[in-house]
């Protein structure tokens, strides 16, 4: 006889298994995330902070951490949204509805059931990096997820209809993941092995139409990739910041590498792994499937999946890494469709799928509210609290100081103030520090890279940040300053302190510095 649970799940099950549901289920959660970053918290973190600064200008890469589709299509809808964050949450989450459409169009080739598809699209609302993390970190990783997606989809609809033009399509999809992140090769690689080893789509690759696909992602990548090997010079500070910033692992097999890269996989799909684990147990046992029309899709997503990980740690080993940060695995995002056609293929029962659904919902209820409560408490913890500075009154004051436009050099360690002024002074030209942290030894050559004052510049320059009690924040602001555009200025100049209250902080105030150079200095003028 049916429990209360199992009514309940029924009734709210049958929403969350509906395309319609999980449209107006998304549609909801990612209009408030959007509104709350966009318009109620008055900050933001690096990520999305340096976007804000890469977004003056088109250029073929701004940085040698990431390619540089991301900022393309920041300047793309900045005439709708200004120079405001607005414009690059605006695109984070655009990515992030186009990444669940697609799970959805892909689950419904792969499962051949528009229910299960659904599930898919709505499951990653329990992965926390995703629902969660992304919504206020994380730029590159969310187009990565999307670039993957978008790739999987367009080989299913190859494997369907083998004609021109879906090789075409597949070409532009692999350029668009070389211009995503970097670590697309990753799953690249593993995409093209897996089907390769899968007898029932093989023939997708051995067609000589496969190579214009090739040719079409290597054309359309190549312009920056012959960029990025023009800052080599960058990729060996930046590797080693990233994988090795305490040196190089110990060992030939890299055990500390190993774990951190299957600890970052599982700390990636959790919890969701967990709702997989408690409702489909059948799913992952060695025997009971049922080979389906989509059984193929199944296998080459086992091998995708287990080939990002071997991959990865090939890599890892092969570099000695020693640092694989969680979000590095957003290269899982298609976990979704390999459970569900697991489960699907061990023949879940209706209850465990109501179950399951019932339990994204409740995802789907608490990460929006649980944004709402970060806003509310966040100034009252001991944590930075980023997304509540009074960029708007510190841009006041320092503009009744005199400053108008000209550059601005702002600090990263303790708060982005470059990123975060820049709505306030967009015509001023904006250099963020955090770019140039690794790389300073390399001054002549970087010099080289700093873009030129604007034609309207008046020549100020205004150098900003979080101010230490030792006054070592200060010293290396000042000789970065000097090393980067040739503002010299001795050690004991005076600065200026702000102090404000936090947006929303009960109290809770935040200094800043700056010195302001009414007629520049160096390449200020």
């Amino acid at each position: 006889m049916p429990t209360a649970i199992d009514r309940f799940a029924a009734r709210y099950g049958r929403l969350a298994m509906s395309p319609r549901g999980v449209l107006a289920i998304w549609g909801t959660v990612l209009a408030i995330l959007f509104v709350m970053r966009a318009f109620v918290f008055t900050g933001t973190d690096a990520d999305d902070g340096e976007q804000l600064i890469y977004m003056q200008s088109w250029a073929l890469g701004y940085g040698a951490r990431n390619p540089p589709v991301f900022t393309w299509l920041i300047i793309m809808v900045q005439p709708l949204f200004g120079v405001t964050i607005a414009a690059v949450v605006f695109v984070k989450f655009a990515l992030l509805a186009g990444c669940f459409y697609v799970l959805y169009r892909s689950g419904a080739i792969v499962f051949a059931d528009r229910s299960l598809a659904a599930l898919a699209a709505l499951s990653p609302v329990a992965l926390y990096y995703v629902s969660w993390d992304a919504t206020f970190h994380y730029t590159h990783s969310v187009i990565l997820a999307f670039a993957i997606c978008l790739t999987f989809h367009q080989l299913l609809v190859l494997d369907r209809r083998r004609d021109l033009r879906s090789y075409i399509l597949f070409g532009f999809g692999i350029a668009f993941g070389l211009l995503s992140k970097y670590n697309y090769l990753l799953f690249l690689g593993a995409l093209l092995i897996a089907v390769f080893i899968e007898r029932d789509t093989r023939r997708i690759l051995l067609d000589r139409r496969m190579l214009l696909a090739a040719a079409i992602g290597v054309v359309v990548a190549a312009p920056h990739y012959y960029w990025l090997w023009q800052q080599r010079f960058w990729l060996s500070a930046i590797a080693q910041d990233r994988f090795n910033p305490e040196g190089p692992a110990s060992g030939p097999l890299n055990l500390a590498g190993v774990f951190e890269t299957f600890s970052a996989a599982v700390n990636f799909l959790l919890p969701l792994a967990l709702l997989y684990l408690l409702f489909f147990p059948r799913a992952w046992g060695p025997a009971g499937f049922k080979d389906g029309p989509g059984a193929r899709y199944r296998r080459v997503l086992e091998l995708l999946i287990a080939g990002i990980l071997v991959l990865t740690v090939a890599g890892v080993i092969g570099f000695g890494a020693v640092r694989v940060r969680n979000h590095y695995m957003f290269l899982l995002i298609l976990f979704p469709l390999l459970a569900l056609a697991r489960a699907q293929a061990a023949g879940a029962s209706t209850r465990a799928l109501n179950l399951f659904a019932t339990s994204l919902l409740v995802f789907a209820v608490v990460v929006p509210a649980g944004v709402v409560i970060k806003y509310v408490i966040d100034p009252m913890r001991s944590g930075k609290a980023y997304y509540h500075v009074p960029y708007a009154e510190f841009a006041g004051r320092i503009r009744a100081a005199g400053f108008s436009q000209g550059t601005i050099v702002g600090d990263w360690f303790g708060y982005p103030l470059a990123g975060n002024f820049r709505p306030y002074f967009p015509k001023a030209r904006i250099l963020n520090l955090l770019g140039w942290q690794i790389a300073l030894p390399q001054g002549e050559i970087l010099r080289r890279l700093i873009p030129p004052p604007k034609a309207d510049a008046n020549g100020q320059c205004l150098l900003i940040w979080t101010p230490s009690a030792d006054g070592a924040r200060k010293q290396a602001v000042l000789k970065k300053a000097d090393l980067l555009l040739g503002v010299k200025l001795p050690p004991d100049t005076p600065a200026q302190s702000l102090t404000a209250e936090m947006h929303n902080g009960r109290g809770r105030t935040l200094t800043i510095a700056y010195i302001l150079l009414p007629d520049g200095s160096g390449n200020c003028r």
